[in-house]
């Protein structure tokens, strides 16, 4: 795996880099730090940050990127030509006008990244807990194999949690919206089948692992379920939009829950192999 850190300034860089290079120890991967400037007069600055970058992740292969000009064109363009699997960025917790006006660095690499992306968010030092959202009509197996994949390297515990939305049309079979999960795992249905199978991801990863069917709006029950379990990371799909509709378009549940997160989160692209591909 190749991974492509992108930071700004010190010390607002710091909690990026330590759980951008948790994650790399962990999956064993080659990183590149990227800082991109505005000008060349602030070179000289970028490479002290880099440095320090460097000392913090403390891994054997780290290489390092200055590039002049808009944060999210460079950082894409970076990600495209470098081939890289994995980019972690930064989340800012303060949504500034000009930011809700223009959109932030995270938000337009979000939008237009082919890569899946990090969002790295709070001051989360450890990996022990994650939520892997299965979400949608049909389960996302990249979503759980790629949840599978770090939990089994950190030695992890995994929650697999999928949502049902106030009209599940498309789950015929299922009854009331009361209907326990113990219950609903008996039935022949199509939910029941998605969530057989995300399990059995995670038994063949050999992850300890639970399953959680929540009720309501997918974002609000997520963000809910990733705050009351105090988990380390919140792993979900990319919504898959083809051409210019994906360039104006942000999955709204995505958004949202990294806008609103109080911790990491992983969006994982469906291109993505995992190394039981």
């Amino acid at each position: 795996m190749k991974i492509l850190l992108c930071i700004s300034e010190m010390p607002y860089a710091e909690p990026t880099v330590r759980f951008g290079g948790l994650v790399a120890s962990l999956v064993a991967s080659s990183v590149t730090i990227l800082n991109v400037i505005g000008q060349e007069s602030e070179r000289a600055e970028a490479q002290k940050t880099l440095a320090q970058a460097q000392k913090m992740l403390a891994l054997p292969q780290v290489a390092t990127i200055i590039r002049e000009g808009s944060p999210a064109r460079e950082i894409i363009h970076e990600a495209h030509e470098g081939g890289y699997d994995l980019l972690v960025i930064g989340g800012r917790d303060d949504h500034r006008l000009s930011e809700m006006i223009l959109g932030s660095v995270t938000r337009k690499v979000l939008s237009q990244a082919d890569n899946s992306v990090l969002v790295v968010k709070g001051e989360r030092q450890q990996l022990k807990r994650l939520l892997i959202c299965a979400g949608g009509q049909v389960l996302n197996e990249t979503v759980v194999r790629m949840g599978a994949q770090l939990a089994k390297v950190a030695q992890a515990r995994a929650t697999l949690l999928h949502v049902v939305t106030p009209l599940p049309g498309m789950y015929t079979g299922l009854g009331a919206m009361e209907e326990t999960l113990s219950e609903l795992l008996q039935t022949d249905t199509p939910m029941s089948r998605f969530l057989h199978r995300g399990a059995e991801i995670l038994v063949e990863a050999g992850v300890t692992a639970e399953v959680e069917l929540g009720h309501g709006v997918p974002a609000a029950e997520i963000l809910r379920q990733g705050r009351e379990g105090d988990y380390d990371l919140i792993v979900v799909g990319a919504r898959v939009l083809p051409g210019r509709i994906r360039r104006l378009l942000v999955d709204d549940v995505t958004s949202q829950i990294v806008d609103q997160a109080a911790r990491p989160v992983l969006i994982v692209q469906p291109s993505v192999a995992t190394e039981d591909e």
